[in-house]
């Protein structure tokens, strides 16, 4: 996605440490569903943090597991496995074996799953950049989106939460958790389980932040 001119409605102000935590998820996440890691991102999620749950609830003490879990894949995956591994996964010869396109997991309201996102992304001042090979219901492309919502980025600046949760209701929370249960149960994954499984559990934490707000 790449900005228009910011809206009116855009809110302006620094991004607090918190927001920008679940910004860098998701544009990490983007990133892995994108294509496939190469050795210096395996080495630099190997080498992050851990994650530690402030609380004793399922989801972030899941978390908190799924991301231990994703750092050991890292030191064990090798990049051209890992590339090889997201072709065979979500592009193949022919036909993915899992797809990324939020149209294969949703049935529009009217017309089309991508022209109905195409016009959301429109209303929010964002658009598909061109360059772009990927079409905007892409997994990358809808969780690049939820980034600027939150962070912002040149010539937009970050969105309400309100904006934020309309988004992620809509378009995130509504298909990717199916999309994960398909890769972690796809005979043929092995790093990526380990990147649905995270995904798995940041998806629900996002979801239950937004309920409480």
């Amino acid at each position: 996605m790449r900005p228009r001119a910011a809206p009116a409605t855009a809110v302006s102000g620094a991004v607090v440490a918190e927001d920008q935590a679940r910004a860098d998820f998701y544009a990490l996440l983007s990133r892995l569903y994108a294509a496939g890691p190469d050795a210096a991102l395996l080495e630099a999620i190997a080498a992050a943090d851990e994650l530690h749950a402030e609380t004793r609830d399922g989801a972030a003490l899941g978390l908190a597991d799924a991301w231990r879990a994703l750092k050991a894949a890292g030191l064990a995956m090798d990049a051209a496995a890992a590339a090889q591994e997201h072709f065979d996964l979500f592009v193949g010869v022919g036909k993915s074996e899992v797809s990324l396109h939020a149209a294969a997991y949703l049935r529009p309201r009217t017309g089309s799953v991508l022209a109905e996102l195409r016009a959301e992304l429109a209303r929010l001042g964002l658009a598909r950049q061109t360059a772009a090979s990927a079409y905007e219901d892409h997994l990358a492309a809808v969780l690049e989106t939820m980034r600027i919502l939150i962070a912002g980025g040149p010539g937009i600046d970050p969105r309400t939460v309100a904006e934020q949760n309309a988004f992620f209701s809509a378009y995130v929370a509504s298909w990717v958790i199916s999309c994960c249960d398909a890769i972690i149960a796809s005979p043929i994954a092995n790093y990526y389980r380990r990147v649905a499984e995270f995904t798995e559990f940041f998806v629900a934490i996002e979801r239950d932040s937004f309920a409480i707000e």
